[in-house]
């Protein structure tokens, strides 16, 4: 018999809305499974290339997208259960960390008290949380009566120590995450990101229509990306900038004529597939380390990968030849004006960015060593 998991993710609130997913549904709407479905289909966030890969390796896989009220309604709804009326998590990072508010609102009927249900009814071996900022500890020990190991994963900036010690284990991209949570006593294994491999683009880079792209959060949060991307910008006229930003950051920062919007998922893969260069940078959060998931994203989807230089990334892609490092912000900019300049080399590095991904950075890698750990966590409970 397959062990079974239950994936909880959260999607951006800006995703739910462009996709319809924050309303309370009509009484007549489509089924739950088919709107499920749609939801996964958009391409955000890891949960489904998890899903299919853990199903591959023999795990009876489930996906909730725990922060929509249109989805878990109609779960509640086809089970005969009093739907959530609050509108979304929209306020769960802080409601969650209020004292008196966090060890309530799981028996309220809302988003938490459905997802609660959710595992209630569902009991899987394994339930696996992508979000843990927006689960409080108390509805972490709730949920642990009805599974058999509880597991967060994490690689941003982390929420109050009593969010981590709730788990049972605590799964991070990034190195320094899981010795902090080693610290704390909470067991912990580190597994890098990953690419989708539905997403897969493999045509010549050199061929593409967009010289340059940016895709991430633009705020005054990030000081280096002004003028990393000033500097891209006069070498690269052709840049164009996607996701979220602030106008007055924009317009300060001289590159709101190269900004062009939000991109997520499945438009944000069409534009990497689309793209002969990818610029990347890491949060401070990353540290000297090589983490985020834009890396595997540029090179999964066949462009040329310009990212920092940190202590890890030989270990990752072979620097020079799969991807191309730098050193400073100067160093970024003549290397995508070199890049562009040379089609042959440009097709070179990204083909075999591209290879290096496909055949070591798809989340169905990453599912295969999630299994393994789990597996064994599994093993040792029953001893």
């Amino acid at each position: 018999m397959p062990r079974s998991i239950l994936l909880v993710d959260s999607y951006y609130r800006a995703v739910l809305d462009d996709h319809g997913l924050t309303a309370r549904p009509a009484s007549d709407g489509e089924p739950y499974a088919d709107r499920l479905q749609g939801a996964l289909d958009i391409g955000f966030s890891t949960s489904t290339a998890y899903a299919r890969g853990l199903r591959d390796a023999g795990w009876d896989s489930e996906v909730v997208i725990a922060n929509s009220l249109t989805l878990q309604s109609l779960w509640a709804r086809e089970h005969g259960i009093r739907a959530p009326w609050a509108p979304a998590w929209g306020y769960g990072n802080h409601l969650a960390r209020v004292p008196v508010a966090r060890d309530i609102l799981h028996r309220v009927p809302h988003v938490q008290g459905t997802l609660l249900r959710q595992v209630e009814l569902m009991k899987p071996d394994v339930v696996y949380v992508h979000d843990i900022n927006l689960i409080p500890p108390r509805l972490v020990a709730e949920l642990k009566k009805h599974t058999g190991l509880i597991v967060g994963e994490h690689a941003s900036p982390l929420p109050p120590k009593s969010f981590v010690t709730a788990y049972d284990l605590l799964v991070s991209a990034l190195p320094s995450i899981v010795d902090l949570a080693r610290q704390w006593g909470v067991d912990a294994e580190w597994i890098p990101l990953g690419f989708d491999d539905r997403w897969s683009t493999s045509t010549p880079a050199a061929g593409r229509p967009i010289d340059a792209i940016f895709v991430g959060s633009f705020t005054r949060l990030q000081p280096t990306t002004a003028p990393l991307l000033r500097a891209i910008a006069e070498a690269v006229p052709g840049l164009e900038i996607y996701g979220q930003a602030d106008p007055k950051v924009l317009a300060q920062t001289g590159l709101a004529p190269y900004h062009r919007g939000p991109a997520w998922g499945q438009g944000m893969f069409e534009l990497l597939g689309r793209s002969k260069l990818v610029v990347n940078r890491h949060g401070s959060i990353a540290g000297d380390y090589a983490v985020n998931m834009r890396m595997y994203e540029a090179t999964g989807s066949g462009a040329g990968l310009i990212t920092e230089r940190k202590s890890n990334l030989a270990e990752l892609f072979v620097p020079d030849v799969e991807v191309a490092p730098y050193d400073s912000i100067e160093d970024a900019a003549a290397i995508a004006a070199a890049l562009l300049a040379d089609p042959a080399r440009l097709d070179a590095m990204a083909a075999a960015g591209h290879a290096r991904t496909m055949g070591s950075h798809t989340y169905g890698h990453r599912a295969e060593r999630l299994s393994q750990v789990l597996g064994d966590r599994l093993a040792r409970a029953v001893r």
